[in-house]
């Protein structure tokens, strides 16, 4: 019928004057809102990426002096910049546990910063931030930090003699694999304890025994960022402090914590 022959082309052209009439934007939006939720997360978590910074990434425990020369770090981003981190707790006669962590920055950028050099058993630590891709590699050897160990001076001894081992764990820290040593002239009791280090989200079990001087305290390092969480007791007597190191010691030692006191938290 010619009638109707007619109204299909009018119906038509009716369709396409409607297409016709939505912007090019319009169409865009339509498409965008049609893009599935995971893809546009995926979009917004590369832009993300895409301004953070390349940082190393390493975390070890080291039983002496430790040297990163020969090491191959991975890489990790982060968004509020870079660090890395030495901590060391040492018996003051040639043994230590040092942790080593390279990272993310995390926790606050400034904080007050407390420090004794007589502090013992002898710690120390030191962290350093930066803001540019892979800065974090300058704490690589254990001339970061200084000797934990030194000898009297003048070369003068208590008559004492006391274990001495620190370890991660008990076993580390027997009496049969602790060195027996000549305490130093102002240390005159033994000391042995237990607790815990921890460097940001890094943190191990520690155990120790060494030499003390008679106030048994510890005066160490403190800091926002790091701590040791020490408890133990001293004796008297030669070779008094070989009791198990795991037991619950009723004397609670000072915290003792730290990062380097004498320099920025964080350096950009």
């Amino acid at each position: 019928m010619p009638g109707a022959q007619q109204g299909e082309p009018a119906k038509q052209k009716s369709e396409r004057e409607e297409l016709s009439s939505v912007s090019p934007f319009s169409q865009l939006h339509n498409l965008a809102m049609e893009v599935p939720r995971a893809i546009l997360l995926g979009l917004l978590g590369a832009a993300l990426l895409s301004q953070a910074l390349q940082c190393y990434s390493f975390q070890h425990i080291y039983f002496g002096p430790f040297d990163l020369s020969s090491v191959k770090f991975p890489n990790v981003s982060c968004l509020h910049g870079c660090s890395e981190a030495v901590m060391s707790l040492d018996t003051g006669y040639r043994s230590s546990v040092t942790l080593v962590q390279k990272g993310c920055w995390t926790g606050p950028s400034t904080g007050q910063m407390q420090s004794s050099d007589h502090a013992l058993p002898p710690d120390y630590s030191v962290v350093r931030g930066c803001a540019t891709d892979l800065c974090n590699a300058d704490l690589m050897n254990h001339d970061t930090i200084p000797n934990l160990s030194p000898a009297p001076n003048p070369p003068t001894l208590s008559g004492v003699e006391c274990y001495a081992c620190v370890g991660i764990h008990p076993a580390d820290c027997s009496p049969e694999k602790s060195r027996r040593v000549q305490c130093h002239q102002d240390q005159s009791v033994c000391f042995q304890g237990n607790g815990q280090m921890t460097v940001g989200n890094f943190s191990v079990p520690v155990y120790i025994r060494t030499c003390h001087r008679p106030s048994c305290t510890i005066m160490g390092t403190t800091s926002p960022w790091t701590n040791i969480d020490l408890q133990g007791s001293c004796c008297e007597g030669n070779l008094c402090n070989r009791d198990s190191v795991t037991q619950p010691f009723a004397t609670i030692a000072q915290e003792i914590s730290g990062f380097d006191g004498r320099g920025k938290a964080m350096e950009k």
